[in-house]
């Protein structure tokens, strides 16, 4: 098989076994801008983001023998960013404290990982940028395994089972916990009313 813009993840991770390197190319081309936005969320540095997510990529080509290519590649890797990002937060005992808002303030007011959705009445853009400023405020203050199921859950848009799979718990727990989740943020802001 040659590897091509059309194979599945799963399929370029089967070439990458076998030696074709142009196979992580194009994982990398896939996945690098998710993966970045995925460390922001837990280093919390756009810095350190950036160095973890060159990283991660590495620990997939070292790690790429214990794909299992029946399962899906997504959840494996972002287990792998996962873990990557918790340990540079325990070896360097950082304590991730700037929030999503001054994160946005650094870069100059735009938040480029963040997926801007379009409206045709400015008003209506406004508005949500509002919502969803209010929103991340809010995420920032929620406990740690909380704000994890809701990042991987609405900013990664992954299903139970690929949360599931990354936190490595049960579909069931992972359901469990992004309820409790929900009905945390519920709590706390009347604005979020129709997340799921």
């Amino acid at each position: 098989m040659e590897v091509s813009t059309e194979c599945s993840d799963e399929q370029l991770m089967a070439l990458l076994c076998e030696g074709n390197t142009n196979a992580l190319a194009l994982l990398v081309e896939r996945y690098q801008n998710d993966i970045f936005r995925f460390c922001i969320h837990y280093l919390r540095d756009l810095e350190a983001a950036r160095d973890a997510a060159q990283d991660i990529f590495l620990k997939v080509f070292a790690a790429k023998d214990k794909f299992d290519t029946s399962r899906s590649f997504r959840p494996w890797l972002l287990r792998i960013a996962r873990n990557l990002c918790f340990n540079l937060l325990k070896r360097a005992q950082i304590v991730p404290m700037e929030s999503l808002d001054a994160m946005q303030e650094k870069e100059g007011g735009s938040r480029q990982y963040w997926k801007a959705q379009t409206s045709a009445h400015p008003l209506e853009g406004i508005l949500a940028s509002e919502r969803r400023r209010v929103l991340l405020r809010i995420v920032d203050t929620m406990p740690e395994d909380m704000r994890e199921v809701i990042v991987l859950k609405y900013f990664e848009q992954m299903s139970s089972k690929e949360i599931a799979d990354v936190l490595e718990i049960t579909e069931g727990a992972a359901r469990t916990r992004i309820h409790r989740a929900i009905a945390w943020l519920r709590t706390k802001n009347k604005l979020i009313t129709d997340l799921q």
